[in-house]
């Protein structure tokens, strides 16, 4: 059983949802099309915000080859995205647009619980395991 720690306050409904509804299959890295523009791959859920930052890639490329802007300037530009793209996401719960950053390991997540209520249930989980063993232990 895999649980979203929901440790930033509340988010977005359809934010969670989507995490919670997404398979191991939907993560996927993002591409690098070409060297001469080096992109951090990250973890993320398919989605049209990250179609939209292939054709953004494909359109910087094209500025760097015309020498339209550096390296740099790129980078920045694809970085800008992704920030942008993440604020959509986790604050606007913007889950077409927005970047859905994630691992493999979505496809875990069946829960979303706060972390309070998390460790309400681990404690409530280990007093039940002492009791348990207290009573193996004295014969009650």
């Amino acid at each position: 059983m895999g649980i979203i720690l929901e440790t930033l306050g509340d988010r977005p409904i359809e934010f969670q949802e989507r995490f919670k509804k997404a398979g191991s299959r939907e993560a996927f890295a993002t591409p690098q099309y070409d060297s001469s523009l080096p992109i951090v791959a990250v973890r993320a859920l398919k989605n049209k915000g990250a179609g939209d930052f292939g054709k953004l890639q494909l359109e910087l490329l094209k500025k760097l080859k015309n020498n339209e802007l550096t390296r740099i300037e790129a980078q920045f530009e694809a970085e800008k995205y992704w920030a942008c793209a993440l604020r959509k996401a986790v604050q606007d719960g913007d889950i077409e647009h927005g970047s859905l950053m994630s691992g493999q390991s979505v496809g875990l997540v069946n829960e979303i619980k706060s972390v309070k209520k998390i460790l309400a249930d681990l404690l409530n989980e280990a007093e039940q395991e002492v009791t348990a063993a207290a009573a193996l232990l004295c014969g009650s």
